[in-house]
């Protein structure tokens, strides 16, 4: 059924009836970005990387200790990545991420601080203690870790 403009505004937003069905077009879902949730005992150190990630669109939740994580974690629905910053006292990094792995064993974890277990997911571990998390090397460190992750 052909359709005719009434008006000349209408003719130039004319998209040509049905095309899209036609031509089988299906628009693209917007591309997920990973969900990190960051643990932290002082927030300064990585507030530049954390505004940088919110800038990108990745969404970030933050945590101090166990209790905080997993209401986090289960709140979200889960995370892509932990990331620990450089001040986190090691027991408490290897608690969270020990609670964390019972329920995803396959939680990729990025360390600015303390040495965490790579012995369930080495592939899935990156150590970044050698880069200051507010520094533009340790950002690209982190990002480019993080495009290496399967989303899920």
């Amino acid at each position: 059924m052909a359709w005719s403009p009434s008006t000349t505004v209408a003719a130039a937003l004319d998209l040509g009836g049905d095309r899209s069905r036609k031509s089988g077009y299906v628009a693209e879902p917007a591309e997920r970005q990973p969900g990190i949730l960051a643990l932290l005992a002082d927030p300064t150190p990585m507030q530049a990387l954390l505004t940088h990630l919110r800038s990108l669109g990745i969404t970030v939740d933050v945590a101090s200790g166990l209790a905080e994580a997993r209401r986090l974690f289960f709140g979200a629905g889960g995370h892509d990545c932990l990331v620990v910053g450089p001040d986190v006292r090691p027991a408490i990094a290897s608690r969270v991420l020990a609670s964390l792995r019972t329920v995803d064993p396959e939680l990729a974890t990025a360390t600015f601080g303390p040495e965490v277990s790579r012995d369930r997911a080495p592939t899935r571990t990156a150590v970044l203690a050698g880069f200051h998390p507010s520094s533009r090397a340790g950002q690209g460190a982190l990002l480019r870790f993080l495009r290496t992750l399967r989303l899920r």
